[in-house]
């Protein structure tokens, strides 16, 4: 995706389909539906939306890893319906993402990986390693590298454990859910057991 292409849906909230070249491998099947706020590094910063026209997540999408972005179809004009249908009865945002959000909006991703260490943060993210998500409380980092407590996740759920504490490398990073509902439920009943 050129740079140029990308710039014109920068902050203007149009509901967006935002196509990854990892996850997707050029299929044209699975999508993001979204809003790009901002950029920030390599990323997009993405206001993401769930099935029913909610906020579900802010999460940085790798630009580089991003092979289609579509506006104006059906399916983003059906959504922009709901969305705004949301907004209109207050219940957009019900768990305050963008609150949380505002705080590190204009924060480099490092500061804020540093911020989420050190309050012990649940994030997701996606590696063009594996295409798996992995989640979890962040327990390492450093400028190359992060490792999340994805053993205690699989615990809490009872789940095989799949996946040790692995270290990953920033750079297979195409996908980071910095602020969703779902990881907010389960840092508060992290916080709460």
């Amino acid at each position: 995706m050129i740079d140029s292409n990308i710039n014109k849906y920068i902050d203007n909230n149009d509901v967006l389909e935002i196509y990854s070249k990892s996850r997707d491998n050029f299929e044209f099947e699975d999508f993001i539906l979204g809003i790009i706020v901002s950029e920030k590094d390599n990323y997009l910063l993405v206001e993401t939306i769930d099935d029913s026209g909610l906020l579900d997540s802010y999460t940085l999408l790798l630009k580089n890893d991003i092979s289609k972005i579509s506006s104006n179809t059906n399916y983003t004009n059906v959504f922009t319906h709901y969305v705004n249908s949301n907004k209109k009865n207050d219940i957009y945002d019900p768990f305050k993402l963008k609150k949380e959000m505002s705080s590190m909006r204009n924060k480099k991703l490092d500061d804020i990986i540093h911020t989420f260490l050190s309050k012990r943060k649940v994030i997701s993210l996606c590696t063009s390693v594996d295409e798996n998500f992995h989640k979890g409380n962040i327990i390492a980092y450093d400028k190359n590298h992060i490792v999340l407590d994805e053993e205690r996740y699989q615990q809490t759920f009872e789940s095989e454990i799949q996946e040790k504490n692995n270290l990953i490398k920033l750079d297979t990073i195409t996908a980071f859910d910095l602020v969703s509902k779902e990881n907010k439920l389960y840092e508060e009943y992290l916080n709460s057991h």
